[in-house]
């Protein structure tokens, strides 16, 4: 023994001299490869996996255009959540220029001016409430 291994003292935290990791040799050779995967990475892989259904031309729709397909549906409805939640993502696609052309997809302009969009829908949809109303009784009274 020589003497720096006689004053060492073996405990928590400090193993032996002999039984400690050679320079250059891995403590786990057959463990977890390095590195770990990305949020964006985990979510990439989930959204790309084969779905359950088809595409018009025989092939299969990844979990993402399932998704996409069924908001669109919803929106394209009367589900006002899911339109916000489409013109909110893209927009901020749009805006992050990932992906549409300017020429295949309008530029979409958020009004910034302070004014209360809620009420301006609301208003909208109360005018259009009473302008149906009117026409039900013209209607019935018609037929």
């Amino acid at each position: 023994m020589d003497e720096q291994s006689r004053d060492y003292a073996v405990g928590y935290g400090k193993p032996p001299v002999a039984t400690r990791f050679q320079k250059g040799q891995s403590g786990n050779p057959e463990g977890r490869r390095r590195g770990t995967k990305k949020l964006i990475d985990l979510m990439t892989e989930a959204l790309s996996r084969r779905s359950g259904f088809p595409n018009a031309d025989g092939t299969w729709m990844t979990q993402a255009e399932v998704i996409f397909s069924v908001l669109v549906a919803q929106a394209a409805g009367s589900d006002l959540k899911a339109k916000r939640l489409l013109f909110d993502v893209m927009i901020k696609l749009q805006r992050a220029n990932v992906c549409w052309a300017r020429d295949r997809l309008p530029e979409i302009q958020l009004d910034d001016t302070g004014e209360d969009a809620h009420a301006a829908v609301a208003a909208d949809i109360e005018r259009l409430g009473k302008a149906m109303m009117r026409e039900v009784p013209a209607r019935s009274a018609a037929g």
